[in-house]
C-alpha cells in the first residue's frame, strides 16, 4: 500500500492524497488573506469554515484546530462563541471495518494453508493411486502375455501354434496309420 505524506500525515489513497494537497493549497490562501490581529474576523472565517465543511482531512482539520485554540485564547472572543468542530467520521466504524479487514485477511491465510495441507495429502493419495494403478497395468500386460489361451496380444501366435500343434498331431497320426497299412500289407 503506496503512501504520501503530506503535512505530517500519511495517506494511502491517491484520491485523499489529492484531497489533502488541495486543502493545504486553501489554507495558504485563506491565511493569507485573514487579519489574525481582528479575532472577529478570524471567528467570521471559522464558523465559514465549519459550516462549509471545505476541510474534510487530517490536514483541514488541524488548521480548524489552530483556529479554535486561537479564538480560545482571544479575550475578545468569549468561549461560548467558538464552535465545535464537527467530525462526520465515526472512528468505532472505521475501527470495526479494520478489524474486520484484519480478521477476514487472518481467515483467508488459515483457509490457504488447510487448503495447501488438502492439496498436499490428496497430491500423495493421487500419486500412490497411480502407481498402484501403473503395477496393475503392467502386471495385466505380463499375465496376457504369459497366458496360453489366446487374446488380443498373442492371437496370432497362439494360433500358429495350435495349428502346427494340429499338423504334428496329423502328421504322427498319418505316420502311425501308413506304419500300420505296410504292417498289414507285409501280412498278407
Amino acid at each position: 500500500m503506496p503512501k504520501s505524506v503530506i503535512d505530517g500525515f500519511a495517506f494511502s489513497d491517491d484520491a485523499d492524497i489529492s484531497l489533502a494537497s488541495s486543502e493545504i493549497e486553501k489554507i495558504k490562501y485563506i491565511a493569507g488573506k485573514m487579519n489574525m490581529d481582528n479575532p472577529k474576523g478570524v471567528l467570521a472565517v471559522y464558523d465559514k469554515l465549519i459550516t462549509s465543511g471545505i476541510f474534510v482531512t487530517p490536514v483541514g482539520y488541524e488548521y480548524l484546530r489552530t483556529l479554535q485554540s486561537f479564538l480560545y485564547k482571544s479575550k475578545d472572543i468569549p468561549d461560548e462563541a467558538v464552535r465545535e468542530i464537527p467530525v462526520p467520521i465515526s472512528y468505532t466504524r472505521a475501527l470495526n471495518i479494520r478489524s474486520e479487514e484484519r480478521d477476514e485477511k487472518i481467515n483467508y491465510q488459515r483457509e490457504a494453508r488447510t487448503l495447501r495441507k488438502t492439496f498436499r495429502n490428496e497430491y500423495k493419495i493421487s500419486l500412490i493411486v497411480n502407481i498402484i494403478l501403473v503395477i496393475m497395468v503392467i502386471a495385466m500386460f505380463i499375465i496376457t502375455l504369459k497366458a496360453e489361451n489366446p487374446n488380443m496380444i498373442n492371437y496370432r501366435t497362439a494360433i500358429l501354434n495350435q495349428y502346427s500343434e494340429w499338423e504334428q498331431d496329423l502328421n504322427e497320426r498319418e505316420t502311425a496309420i501308413k506304419q500300420k497299412e505296410l504292417e498289414l500289407n507285409m501280412d498278407r
